[in-house]
């Protein structure tokens, strides 16, 4: 067990982040001992019954022991990483331990670089991380996430949600990466059939340990008595209204956001006036919006006293942490459903679950909605519903498809390909494509956005809406749409450009017009012709500003040894990845060291190109000795590139490194294109050189070597050249071990790189 809880049992740290006094469940004491063991686990549990807490627990015993010390949490929703974030923010401060936990999506990036210990991330984010593409970072930047997703305890919670034949692959492929490097992971879910089970046993064998839950572990699932009705009828006002008298938590669930409104505004005022709160919750709401509505939601649902009705979308089958007595649901796949019904009676009690028939199939499609209906109507109808029903629903209509799919190797390959050629080009359309087909768009209201600079449009409110929908709506009235173009000058000032448009398409900003939209705080973005809502207004200081630095003057000696310096805390810091590229290297810890230091001292050297020193009126026969950094107005001409002369220049010192380890010429091409992208990730275009000072960086080269005993002909190095292009500008994510030396090496060099310059701070003045 990790030292901090040497004192302490596994049921009694449990105890602790849950605040119990009873022992934990046996699902999650038995998840927690199989990755104490070193096995990777997939737990299905029934809804409520702790899936969360037996992940973080676990990873808490077992980091730096069996485990990484850094957790990757991935989650299909934004509004589901916030609430589990704060569940495991909470446990984490029972148990006595400092804030460790960081949100990471595309509303609220906390975490960029993945430092955190717990980093709870959308798949979204935790893929595109992996694949040097992040989504909220600038691209160029992507390769230091990557070390971190790339060498960290993978969990994968909610994975029926991810869309099957896309998002569900994605992660596959990250489970199997995660396996070939002999790291454990975790997969959690309620609702996925024996068929996905089996392929892992199948195909991890005795590496990975299968964990069950069931009502007789939870006691208040055992006291949870929920009957289901098949009404066969479409879900009205009256259906509603109907039950008014005689339940007090009501919730309804739409398949679409149009009719969760059109019900919403029929039946609000009524309710009040049989004293219930009524609110409606769905996908098209500003963030702060969103999270007004579910606190105060939340807040009168927890108090059984009080009457409320939720009116909502598919958005609380994830994330929504309530419960209510009457649940009624239009017809929806078994996965869905369940996710819905486990809304039901969720801490006990009685409650009814009422399904409606449904007018269209979407967004599902109709072979999913005719096989529900049948199932229901025939075996489900006017019973009580526990995890073994589920599980026969589930596995009587799912079974078949996963199996297809899990065994679908070449599908996966294709997945693998698309994901590795959108890492190559840095392609976030790409990484996007391969997660889900639900294409969206963002887009804001505004009548005139010609009169509105760049900065102030982008800084206008801005929501994600599935692109389908919103040319479905604007073509129904008739209505155009104006294509927005943001990009930046030479000067980096932000531009835009409008172009009128009748179509949208996906992952772009468009404006529409308050003729055909409107918002309201309550409702949410509404379409149609005569609306009135709220006039939006640009948000101060929201851009597409890259992070920009400004140096103070530091020579090249300072900084490399400021970075040999931080290196000593950034191997305790990254201590996981530093065990897996040691590993990867097949050296020993003491060797590993002397390779990256070797790389600090390297990753600055193409700065003793003399072009480069003359850019700042330093020459070898000058008083000043050679930078690293200088403030931006000593700057006298434009810098030739320094970063891809450094790789190109430091091969032979990196051949001889790594001589007599197994595969070295991929290794060597990953070492050096960490050194070559420690400023842009697929950076690959040199050019003429010639160093100088070589007194000064043999001496600290031949430090290192020595420090290390490192057998070095430190002579091999290409000290001119008229051509220093490298060879490869982005190493293949297939080729599992030369991707993740490349990753970490390259999280390493970036991060002390950071942590040793000597100021920063956003400016437009930056010397790259």
């Amino acid at each position: 067990m990790n030292r901090v809880f040497d004192n302490f049992t596994i049921n009694e740290v449990f105890a602790k982040a849950l605040d119990i006094k009873e022992e934990p469940y046996r699902h999650q004491r038995e998840t927690a001992r199989y990755l104490l063991d070193g096995k990777s686990v997939v737990l299905r549990a029934p809804c409520g019954s702790g899936k969360t807490e037996a992940c973080f627990v676990s990873f808490l015993l077992g980091r730096n022991y069996t485990l990484p010390n850094r957790l990757v949490y991935s989650l299909p929703t934004r509004a589901l990483v916030e609430d589990v974030s704060e569940r495991v923010k909470k446990g984490i401060s029972r148990i006595g331990l400092p804030p460790i936990v960081s949100s990471q999506h595309g509303a609220n990036s906390e975490d960029p670089l993945f430092n955190n210990e717990v980093v709870i991330a959308t798949i979204d984010q935790t893929i595109g991380a992996y694949c040097c593409t992040p989504l909220s970072l600038p691209v160029s930047q992507g390769n230091i996430p990557a070390g971190a997703v790339v060498s960290s305890f993978l969990c994968f919670d909610e994975a029926h949600v991810y869309d099957h034949l896309l998002g569900l692959q994605s992660t596959l492929v990250l489970v199997e990466r995660a396996a070939e490097l002999g790291l454990p992971f975790l997969v959690m879910s309620a609702t996925l059939p024996n068929s996905f089970i089996k392929w892992f046993e199948e195909r991890f064998g005795e590496t990975t340990a299968i964990v069950k839950g069931n009502d007789e572990d939870v006691p208040k699932r055992q006291k949870r008595n929920v009957t289901l009705q098949w009404v066969g009828k479409l879900l009205e006002r009256e259906d509603i209204l109907g039950c008014a008298d005689s339940w007090n938590r009501i919730m309804v669930v739409c398949n679409t956001v149009n009719h969760a409104q059109a019900l919403f505004n029929s039946v609000k005022q009524d309710l009040k006036n049989h004293s219930f709160s009524v609110f409606l919750l769905h996908s098209r709401f500003l963030d702060g919006d969103k999270e007004k509505i579910e606190n105060a939601m939340k807040s009168s649902l927890e108090n059984l006293s009080k009457k409320t009705c939720l009116i909502t979308t598919q958005v609380c089958e994830v994330g929504l942490d309530i419960s209510c007595d009457l649940l009624l649901t239009e017809l929806s796949p078994p996965d869905s459903l369940i996710q819905r019904m486990g809304r039901c009676a969720r801490e006990g009690g009685n409650g009814a679950v009422r399904v409606f028939e449904v007018e269209y199939c979407l967004p599902y499609k109709k072979s999913d909605i005719d096989n529900t209906r049948k199932y229901l109507s025939e075996k489900l109808d006017g019973k009580r519903i526990c995890w073994n029903e589920e599980l026969e629903f589930v596995n009587a209509l799912l079974d078949q498809d996963f199996r297809q799919i899990m065994n679908d190797k070449n599908r996966r390959l294709s997945i693998l390909k698309r994901l590795g050629d959108s890492a190559f080009d840095g392609d976030r359309k790409g990484i996007e494509d391969c997660i889900r087909d639900v294409l969206t768009t963002n887009i804001t209201i505004c009548e005139n956005p010609h009169e509105l600079t760049a900065v102030d449009l982008l800084g206008m409110p801005w929501i994600d809406i599935d692109v389908r929908v919103l040319n479905h709506q604007i073509g129904k009235m008739g209505g155009s749409i104006w294509l927005v173009k943001f990009e930046r000058d030479e000067e980096g000032k932000l531009t835009k450009q409008l172009f009128s448009s009748k179509e949208a398409s996906p992952y772009q900003y468009y404006v529409v017009s308050p003729n055909y939209s409107a918002y309201n705080t309550e409702i949410g973005l509404m379409f149609g012709s005569g609306l009135t809502g709220i006039k939006w207004m640009p948000s101060k200081g929201k851009s597409l500003s890259e992070e920009a630095w400004v140096y103070s003057d530091e020579s090249w000696i300072e900084h490399v040894n400021a970075c040999l310096r931080m290196f000593d805390y950034f191997k305790l810091q990254e201590s996981s990845s530093f065990e897996l590229l040691q590993r990867l290297l097949g050296l020993t810890p003491v060797q590993t060291s002397g390779v990256v230091e070797l790389c600090l001292v390297l990753h600055d050297l193409g700065k003793l190109n003399i072009e480069w020193q003359r850019s700042f009126g330093i020459t070898e026969k000058s008083f000043s000795p050679p930078i690293a950094h200088a403030p931006y107005e000593k700057k006298r001409k434009r810098l030739p590139p320094h970063a891809t002369i450094s790789a190109y220049a430091a091969y032979p010192l990196l051949e001889q490194l790594l001589k007599n380890t197994k595969g070295k010429y991929r290794k060597i091409y990953a070492l050096q294109m960490a050194i070559g992208h420690h400023h842009h990730t697929r950076a690959q275009q040199g050019c003429e050189y010639r160093l100088g000072w070589r007194n000064i960086y043999d001496s600290k080269i031949m430090d290192v070597a020595t420090r290390f005993d490192l057998d070095l002909d430190i002579s091999s190095i290409i000290d001119q050249d008229h051509d220093a292009n490298l060879e490869q500008s982005f190493p293949g994510i297939e080729k599992t071990d030369e991707y993740a030396i490349y990753c970490i090496v390259s999280r390493l060099i970036r991060l002390c790189d950071r942590a040793a310059t000597k100021s920063r701070e956003n400016s437009k003045n930056q010397i790259a």
